[in-house]
């Protein structure tokens, strides 16, 4: 019994060395097929994606994608050694592996495994992916963060009480004082300079003794009692970089995009009185005479309505509509007195196209019907949001819409970083929806027209009297020159813009060349595969170097549909600018690119 004991110790020994040899040779192999695995790069490769974008907003999504590509692992691994050491383990035993039925080499399963655990590890990431875009659309709050009320306007010290001149004499006149005195002090600034006379402000003097900042004050101040087109012009200017207006032009119409003077009481209630009228008082228990912004059309007024809403009035100013040909013209032809405009810009075309887009936005019924298009196409989204238009309270002159709480996006500069990061994504994804989704694109990206409120983490959408429609031909093919951009394919570029009407194709080659590059460099963000970060782009600084050639050399003005395109879209740029944000834009596009649904075909698609 003793021996037969000792052999089954003896054999079982033996047994013992067998399969640690086996283990030992199966386990050298499997490493060796790990290094040659495709799975080991994979991993690598998302490994170092991961340590470049951790951040402590997605910590805890990092720590979950880590957590399952380490049991993929495990998985591929128990997969790999199941393979390859337990066939020849049996072996050594003397067993027979099963084969599958048709299987004609009698192969194991380990390639179908494989294949299931990659589909899994597909499906999670894939999930994962989907999981964190969705989070970037969702509202981010900050609880804690107050929201100021906003001050009525005769708190701001540079907001003046001062009437409309309604009357085309009393506009006239205000334009004719406003050249006089520009004459004056252009005369005064070239004789100061003449003599070595130290100039003010700015210790080098302006090229143009017209842009001197004692004639500046007299713009700002004529624009912001004249209102109307005079003083869009004003807020135009005062939202364009400082590589296209000087540091001193900049500065001094950060006051006409601020605000403009308001009505008196009597001359406003009278608007109100003509548009609503006599008993308007009965819709509202309390009304707010003093308004809370203007601008260079209306100024809006907070009152709160018989059932309790709180809502936004916008009265528009007397005369402006009826005043919108003569007040382009007076002011053309001001400018052109101070030779202002460059040549090459095909000013009349210019001028032509704001006459069009002022006369739209002095209809107020109009903005209405536009506010509630953009209400039905944003309701799925969960960031945007877009005030109530009261209808019983709304004429072509006045607007009611309910009163939305919010920071104006001066006041998201110094908001942490990765709230105006993803304030940035927001905005340019809406320009991107807009265009390429909507067709229809709210196109003034002046800053007070954005609000971000913390408390409820959404942006409200304000103002939506600029908005206009693109037909779909255009679209199909801007987007094409987009894509052509973020690809850097410059001859489907230079061919796109002849399409377009950008070029007529008998341009020299210089020009064709500088408008190459200026759209190349517009499609930087596009192009990029890392986060684009606006606070170091250098994109209008190189443009501005290249417009002095497309001035000189252009033979066409640009079509009409990218006066307002480009108003919005590098406004939105400028903002991303301002707020200092990173954003990853790529993704953005080509998730609207490879969704997108052309009205033509074309081969390169």
């Amino acid at each position: 019994m003793q021996r037969r004991l000792n052999d089954i110790n003896g054999v079982l020994r033996g047994i013992g060395v067998v399969v640690n040899a086996t283990l030992k040779e199966q386990t050298l192999k499997a490493s060796w097929a790990w290094s040659k695995s495709d799975y080991r790069n994979i991993l690598t490769t998302v490994s170092k994606s991961l340590c470049s974008k951790i951040s402590d907003q997605n910590l805890s999504q990092t720590a979950s994608y880590i957590a399952g590509r380490i049991w993929l692992l495990n998985q591929q691994n128990f997969i790999i050694a199941k393979s390859l050491i337990l066939p020849k383990l049996a072996e050594s035993f003397g067993f027979v592996p099963a084969t599958n039925v048709g299987d004609k080499e009698g192969t194991s399963n380990s390639g179908t495994d494989i294949k299931t655990a990659n589909d899994a590890e597909t499906s999670q990431l894939k999930s994962q992916k989907n999981t964190a875009e969705s989070n970037k659309r969702k509202p981010l709050l900050l609880q804690d963060y107050p929201i100021p009320s906003p001050p009525t306007l005769d708190q701001k010290a540079f907001s003046k009480e001062r009437r409309v001149p309604s009357s085309r004499i009393g506009r006239v006149a205000g334009f004719g004082n406003l050249a006089l005195s520009l004459g004056v002090g252009a005369a005064t600034e070239w004789a100061k300079q003449k003599v070595g006379y130290p100039v003010s402000g700015d210790s080098a003097a302006p090229p143009n003794v017209f842009l001197a900042e004692a004639n500046l004050e007299k713009i700002v101040d004529t624009l912001c009692r004249m209102r109307g087109a005079a003083l869009k012009l004003g807020q135009m200017l005062s939202i364009q970089d400082e590589s296209f207006v000087s540091p001193q032009v900049q500065k001094i119409f950060e006051r006409v995009r601020q605000a403009a003077d308001f009505m008196p009481a009597k001359q406003m209630r009278k608007v109100l009185t003509s548009e609503l009228g006599e008993n308007w008082t009965e819709h509202v228990n309390d009304f707010e005479e003093k308004p809370f912004a203007a601008a260079s059309i209306g100024q809006v007024h907070r009152a709160t309505l018989k059932d309790g809403r709180i809502v936004a009035i916008k009265i528009q100013y007397p005369g402006i509509a009826d005043s919108i040909d003569a007040d382009i013209n007076n002011l053309t032809s001001l400018l052109n007195r101070f030779n202002i405009f460059p040549r090459g810009l095909f000013a009349d075309k210019a001028i032509e196209v704001a006459r069009k887009e002022l006369r739209a936005e002095c209809d107020y019924l109009l903005e209405a019907v536009y506010s509630k298009r953009f209400a039905q196409l944003l309701e799925g989204d969960p960031v945007f949001q877009v005030p109530q238009v009261i209808d019983e309270l709304t004429t072509s002159r006045v607007l009611t819409t309910e009163y939305m709480n919010g920071l104006v996006l001066d006041d998201c500069i110094s908001l942490p970083q990765n709230v105006r990061n993803w304030i940035g994504e927001q905005l340019l994804r809406l320009c991107l929806k807009e265009l390429f989704v909507f067709h229809v694109m709210q196109t003034d990206p002046n800053w007070s027209n954005f609000l971000y409120n913390p408390q409820t983490g959404k942006i409200v959408l304000l103002d939506f009297g600029a908005s206009r429609e693109y037909d779909k031909s255009f679209v199909d093919t801007y987007i094409r020159l987009i894509h052509a951009s973020a690809e850097h394919d410059e001859e489907t570029i230079l061919k796109l813009s002849k399409d377009l009407g950008f070029l007529t194709g008998y341009e020299t080659k210089v020009l064709q060349q500088a408008h190459v590059n200026a759209v190349s460099i517009l499609g930087e963000a596009f192009a990029s595969e890392e986060n684009f970060d606006f606070s170091q782009q250098s994109t209008t600084k190189r443009i501005s170097h290249l417009i002095p050639v497309m001035l000189e050399h252009r033979l066409s003005p640009p079509p009409e549909e990218s006066y307002s395109l480009h108003r919005k879209m590098s406004g939105c740029f400028l903002l991303c600018s301002k707020l200092k944000a990173v954003v990853n834009c790529r993704p953005l596009f080509y998730e609207i690119w490879n969704n997108y649904q052309f009205s033509d075909t074309n081969p390169s698609d």
